[in-house]
């Protein structure tokens, strides 16, 4: 029994030993901007040794993060945040912030730094970081309200101008469409006379027709009347203008 109890203090002290050294070690790679290294030593500890409290967490998420593997670092910089170790905590949600923020998510990076700030309000980092993107939100918010009148001033515009060449090809296409009435008005008056025309001639012939008369003697009674009418005047011309006196003789 006291020897079984000697080898688990030997054991534990072996442990300690090694728990010391990967440490230091890993604390050294990270200075030394040897993430990689440091990445090992650190998860050594955590999945061989089980050391899982947020010091750890906290530079293993700082090591992924200055790898660049982001999705690691935020997963580590999460298990950092689950203390009550308030300075932990807070740097933990300020890089969680700074990430956010990489990215874009403003209104999200807002809230990271504003739980930072309340987890520990010595935080000047987070303080910073939090003004600095809420000004950026207030800018972007001014950008898209200005895009937005600028957008529909441009409309506008644009419907303006639509409405106006509407107007224009409308009165073009009226001028034309009179343009084209007067002239269909012309062929229908053209075309109309040619009918009266047609319809004189047409109703001649058909009273010709009544009294069983040819034009060819029609046109001889109309030349023989009007001869009669040559020889009436003829003769009108031949009398004399005076009276007859019945008291002279006649030669």
């Amino acid at each position: 029994m006291i020897i079984q109890i000697i080898i688990t203090i030997l054991l534990n002290v072996n442990n300690i030993d090694e728990i010391n050294r990967l440490t230091k070690e890993a604390e050294i790679y990270f200075k030394n901007e040897e993430y990689d290294k440091s990445i090992i030593n650190y998860n050594i500890l955590v999945d061989s040794f089980d050391i899982k409290n947020e010091k750890i967490f906290l530079n293993l998420a700082h090591s992924y993060y200055l790898n660049e593997d982001t999705t690691k670092a935020l997963e580590n910089y999460t298990y950092a945040t689950i203390t009550d170790n308030y300075n932990v905590k807070s740097i933990a949600l300020q890089q969680i912030g700074n990430i956010s923020n990489n990215r874009n998510k403003l209104e999200e990076a807002l809230e990271f730094y504003k739980e930072s700030i309340i987890s520990d309000n010595t935080n000047i980092d987070s303080k910073f970081n939090y003004e600095l993107v809420k000004k950026r939100i207030q800018k972007q918010k001014q950008n898209e309200k200005q895009d937005k009148k600028d957008s529909d001033k441009q409309n506008k515009k644009d419907n303006k101008q639509e409405n106006s060449d509407n107007k224009k090809n409308e009165d073009e296409g009226k001028k034309d469409q009179q343009e084209n009435q007067q002239k269909n008005d012309s062929k229908d008056n053209s075309n109309k006379q040619k009918n009266n025309n047609s319809t004189d001639n047409e109703s001649l012939e058909e009273k010709l027709q009544k009294i069983n008369m040819s034009k060819k003697k029609a046109e001889m009674i109309l030349n023989a009347l009007n001869n009669n009418e040559f020889q009436y005047i003829q003769q009108l011309k031949r009398k004399p203008n005076k009276k007859k006196d019945n008291n002279k003789p006649d030669w």
